[in-house]
């Protein structure tokens, strides 16, 4: 791997923003909205992905996670093995994300599973049963109102986000097969993959490829998406809140909270506390400023706690170094059985 560099330009990140906007976009059409050669893009991209700067991943989407189940695993440690809890956790396909954070728990981390026996499984089986951990606490995701994939840059003027928002044609939603989890999974590694490379890993045809693809983004089913390194951004800085909010103003309430620029995630959760969102920020001294916003734009909206993350170990899928860069893959696979995970009792 090449040399990590610090800072991004202008043109890296105009390239990014393209790619948040449309993944899969083509180098032609990318140049052409940005007004530089196809060529040139390429090789930025090239050089942003092999530094681990940057890359593109795909997982399931808001429809499909509506048939599974979403979990967010508080997970305290014994002193010193939090890293040592946080790699194991990582390399679990159930597990999406997994932070290390300052303020109340010493690890959070979302899950994804079938079904809630599964969930159970992982859970008690698994996760507690980990050398080094003390404890675990669970709540359920009951809708994601915001991710990820929606945050961006903001490089691009209105007129080049346009050009490349067109909306895609109306694909037939059809029910997921085995060639689509295999999709899914081939997409999480990389979502630019050519479909012929995708059509060689999933058994299908290329043309097949093409049209599961945009039938499994038109119908939420699967998310593609562009990710640029925290620390390389003007938000170099992330926390996680937990809020309760009165049930019948929690709609109100996240409508209000969209106008944030710095909103990365939010769900509403199970538990004593029924809001969980994340914020990116440009200092720790930020968060302050932010809950003042809030305090005084959403009085309905009452902040329990906070916490700051320390190292992002996984995200969406992506193993992360010690400075945020992408470092490997474990795609997401709610679909995998914890029983086919190694027992850590033995």
């Amino acid at each position: 791997m090449q040399e990590k560099e610090r800072t991004l330009d202008e043109l890296d990140r105009s390239i990014l923003h393209a790619l948040q906007i449309s993944p899969r976009a083509s180098w032609t059409e990318v140049g052409r909205v940005l007004d530089v050669d196809a060529v040139t893009a390429a090789r930025r991209w090239d050089r942003l992905r092999s530094t681990g700067q940057a890359w593109t991943t795909c997982y399931p989407g808001v429809r499909l996670i509506d048939a599974i189940f979403t979990a967010y695993v508080e997970v305290d440690v014994q002193s010193g093995r939090a890293m040592e809890v946080a790699r194991t956790l990582a390399t679990y396909p159930q597990v999406a994300t997994v932070e290390h954070l300052a303020g109340g728990r010493d690890l959070l981390v979302m899950v994804l599973v079938q079904d809630l026996g599964a969930l159970s499984e992982l859970v008690s089986e698994r996760i507690s049963a980990l050398p080094g951990v003390a404890r675990t606490r669970a709540a359920l995701g009951t809708r994601v109102f915001t991710e990820g994939s929606r945050w961006r840059l903001r490089s691009l003027t209105t007129a080049q986000q346009r050009q490349l928002a067109r909306p895609a044609a109306d694909q037939p939603r059809a029910n997921l097969d085995e060639h689509d989890h295999r999709l899914i999974t081939a997409l999480s590694r990389d979502a630019r993959a050519p479909a012929v490379e995708l059509a060689r890993e999933t058994g299908l045809s290329a043309p097949n490829v093409r049209r599961r693809i945009a039938g499994l983004t038109h119908h939420g089913d699967a998310v593609l998406r562009c990710e640029v390194a925290r620390n390389l951004t003007e938000w170099p800085i992330a926390a996680t809140l937990w809020a309760s909010v009165p049930p019948g103003e929690l709609d109100k309430v996240v409508q209000g909270m969209g106008a944030l620029p710095e909103l990365r995630m939010c769900s509403s959760v199970t538990g004593p506390h029924n809001l969980l969102f994340t914020l990116w920020l440009k200092s720790v001294a930020d968060l302050a400023r932010l809950e003042a916003l809030l305090a005084d734009r959403l009085p309905q909206l009452h902040l329990v706690d906070r916490a700051v993350t320390l190292r992002m170990v996984k995200l969406m899928g992506r193993l992360l170094d010690e400075d945020g860069h992408e470092s490997g893959c474990v795609p997401i696979n709610p679909w995998s059985p914890p029983k086919q995970l190694p027992d850590p009792r033995r």
